[in-house]
């Protein structure tokens, strides 16, 4: 498998944390139970070809089925599965259709992180598995990406989400939780999401030690392959310094 199809499989599989999801046309639909457009999210399952409407085509399949659910809707499209010409048009395909990009990101990989550059903070970690826990990722979740409160207690706080494989774990500082981190096991990769630090805690180390610790875990636990993300901007030098190394890019293109 090659680098871009384990980072596309793997965040398949962790978006699926947020809701129901079916195939559909080439096009795999994740539905929330809320309405926001990030939460409600539609990826690409197999290369478009460079055929007149082909994209246009997968577009209106989401639009339909987020429309029927009266919800927000995004649309996350990974650069490998477009053909050269769909890749050169596909922001005003977008745009056309009344979505708007509001995030790009490089995919990436590493075999393995290299030992700390430093000395990392002593955090107590807890796993994300009860109410309290539940609570306090909310609220890191909410500070850190800006997602409105109620929303992100919707999402969270209930039980809905939480049969998914993805494991979260919280980093607490004197009893606070400061920091968290999400992995993975899915196609023949570790995943690595929701790296967070509350702002004010930034720039200690914290996010990743939390990040060490569950990967670490993980490998405690026989979990081998790869380490796979998804980086925003302010998180571009960190996974650099990591070893992490681009092998795809994501667009992300949502309803206003």
């Amino acid at each position: 498998m090659r680098g871009w199809e384990r980072n596309a499989g793997n965040l398949s599989a962790s978006l699926s944390f947020y809701g129901p999801w079916e195939m559909r046309g080439g096009v795999k639909l994740i539905t929330s139970p809320v309405t926001y457009s990030v939460f409600n999210i539609a990826l690409l399952t197999d290369p478009v070809s460079d055929l007149e409407g082909e994209m246009e085509r997968r577009i209106r399949i989401a639009e339909a089925h987020y429309a029927a659910k009266q919800r927000q809707w995004s649309f996350w499209v990974c650069e490998d599965f477009l053909g050269a010409r769909t890749a050169r048009r596909v922001l005003k395909t977008f745009e056309n259709a009344g979505l708007i990009c509001i995030a790009e990101s490089p995919g990436m990989e590493t075999d393995e992180m290299p030992a700390p550059r430093r000395e990392l903070p002593p955090l107590e970690y807890r796993k994300v598995e009860d109410r309290t826990t539940r609570s306090d990722f909310s609220r890191v979740v909410s500070q850190c990406f800006h997602i409105p409160t109620a929303i992100s207690q919707r999402i969270y706080e209930s039980g809905e989400p939480w049969h998914a494989p993805l494991e979260i774990w919280l980093g607490y500082f004197d009893g606070y939780a400061v920091t968290s981190t999400a992995v993975i096991e899915a196609a023949g990769a570790l995943g690595i999401y929701s790296v967070a630090t509350l702002p004010s805690w930034r720039g200690r180390g914290m996010g990743e030690a939390v990040m060490r610790h569950a990967v670490a875990d993980m490998r405690q636990r026989g979990v081998r392959g790869p380490l796979v993300l998804q980086s925003s901007p302010a998180g571009l030098d960190l996974y650099r310094r990591l070893g992490f190394r681009r092998t795809t890019r994501y667009s992300v293109f949502a309803t206003a």
